[in-house]
């Protein structure tokens, strides 16, 4: 008898353009949530990828991911840096928030 394998289930999906509020720039902001199995890799259950990018480079701007073997961490204009995931109300929040921190409008 094989283990079965449960497959992700994708729970949240939102690709948006944002502008910037000085420059008028476009970004392009995605956010992607999955339940998944827990695991030692996922001991919440979810799997998430938000990620704002410039729309003209793909230059990632923030993003919140939490793959193997990192876990839940932020991505900000070329660093990384831990992130404490407590929920997915909070992970959105989070995101949005630095969104516009970044000046744009949201």
């Amino acid at each position: 008898m094989g283990s079965t394998r449960r497959i992700a289930t994708l729970l949240y999906h939102s690709k948006i353009q944002v502008i910037h509020g000085n420059s008028e720039e476009v970004a392009i902001a995605e956010l992607k949530i999955w339940e998944v199995q827990i695991t030692s890799h996922y001991p919440e259950g979810r799997k998430f990828s938000l990620f704002l990018v410039w729309k003209e480079s793909g230059e990632v701007i923030i993003g919140f991911d939490n793959h193997k073997p990192k876990g839940p961490h932020l991505h900000k204009r070329g660093r990384e840096e831990p992130y404490e995931f407590k929920d997915v109300g909070q992970l959105i929040e989070d995101f949005w928030s630095l969104v516009r921190m970044e000046g744009f409008l949201v």
